[in-house]
């Protein structure tokens, strides 16, 4: 199949690219550029900003399109209108941000999702161009811009259309880092700090997906024609599992110390961003974001490699770029303080 992957240098995109190519495709990327990462063998590259000028595109034909990176729906018309009425396939990266919120355990496909308002629009719309591509930008409107993308698709491709609401991804190369500080926070308590906080209860649920699972499910939805939503990320596992898995493939001494919320909060610890994975409980629209229906998509096909061979990976590569400050987690100076208020509350 001829095939464009826009995108297809990023985390997500470069893992689908690489599927493409290994399976045998005729693999093209739409990419602007700024990337260090390096093409497939036999992979093209076309230059073009997605949001500027794709006549590049229009004497093209391309049998599917995979985009990694639209975060609103102009941004999909846009592309569409580009590619023309003979593709077969579009499977759109969306999130399980866009149910907006998690107050009802196991949400799936068929529940209820808001549409973007005129706010969330006007503000994609008004962006700087190059504000455009990074997530971070829409704020509060990502969850409903995305839904509003995959209106889009669906409006001007009916069932050619596939959107994966891909919840937390992880592994080698993960530029939001926020497995990656587990791992690295636990691999170096082998040289110091072997205490490492950790937010209480150990059965605290997590969900996350090794990207290369979301490439071969990305491919599979193409090469068996399958439209509609899809829920893409793992069971749910706890907490203290995973940490502990951790541990065991880094062969590290870390002792993990188990720190109530309320102290966590108390000590001005933020979480999800100084804590990584931790969603408090007081924050209800959040309480089941990590506790997503999968069901559909594992009937399907969509298999989870053992977290081991996502960790290993991971590992090796972060060990290879500590100079690099991480995106995410408890500054030094955070995590003794944390342990310092922990030990005297129990005093």
């Amino acid at each position: 199949m001829r095939v464009l992957v826009v995108g297809g240098t990023g985390f997500l995109g470069g893992a689908i690219t690489d599927a493409l190519a290994e399976a045998g495709h005729e693999v093209s990327v739409l990419m602007r550029g700024h990337t260090n990462r390096a093409l497939p063998q036999g992979v093209e590259a076309i230059a073009a900003d997605r949001y500027g000028d794709l006549n590049i595109l229009q004497d093209r034909e391309f049998d599917w399109a995979f985009d990694t990176c639209a975060f609103a729906p102009d941004a999909v018309r846009h592309l569409l209108e580009a590619l023309g009425d003979k593709l077969q396939r579009y499977v759109f990266i969306s999130s399980i941000s866009a149910y907006s919120t998690f107050t009802k355990p196991r949400l799936n496909e068929r529940d209820t999702v808001p549409d973007a308002t005129q706010e969330d629009l006007s503000l994609a719309r008004a962006l700087a161009p190059k504000e455009r591509s990074i997530a971070d930008s829409y704020s509060a409107s990502y969850g409903p811009l995305k839904r509003a993308c995959e209106q889009t698709a669906e409006q001007m491709l009916g069932d050619k259309a596939t959107s994966l609401r891909v919840g937390l991804l992880i592994g080698a190369g993960d530029y939001m880092d926020r497995l990656t500080w587990w791992v690295r926070r636990i691999d170096q308590a082998k040289t110091e700090h072997p205490t490492v906080p950790a937010p209480a209860p150990a059965s605290r649920k997590v969900q996350m997906i090794d990207v290369r699972d979301v490439a071969d499910f990305a491919l599979a939805c193409a090469q068996e024609a399958r439209g509609g939503i899809w829920n893409v990320t793992s069971q749910p596992l706890y907490l203290g599992d995973l940490l502990q898995k951790i541990i065991a493939v880094t062969k590290s001494p870390a002792h993990l110390r188990w720190i109530e919320e309320e102290q966590i909060l108390e000590a001005g610890i933020q979480p999800w961003t100084d804590l990584p994975v931790m969603l408090p409980s007081i924050a209800a629209d959040y309480e089941h974001f990590m506790n997503i229906d999968t069901s559909r998509a594992e009937t399907a096909g969509l298999t989870c490699r053992p977290l081991p061979e996502t960790l290993g990976p991971l590992l090796e590569w972060d060990r290879t770029r500590r100079a690099v400050p991480l995106k995410c987690g408890l500054s030094a100076g955070q995590e003794t303080a944390l342990l310092k208020e922990a030990t005297e509350a129990e005093l």
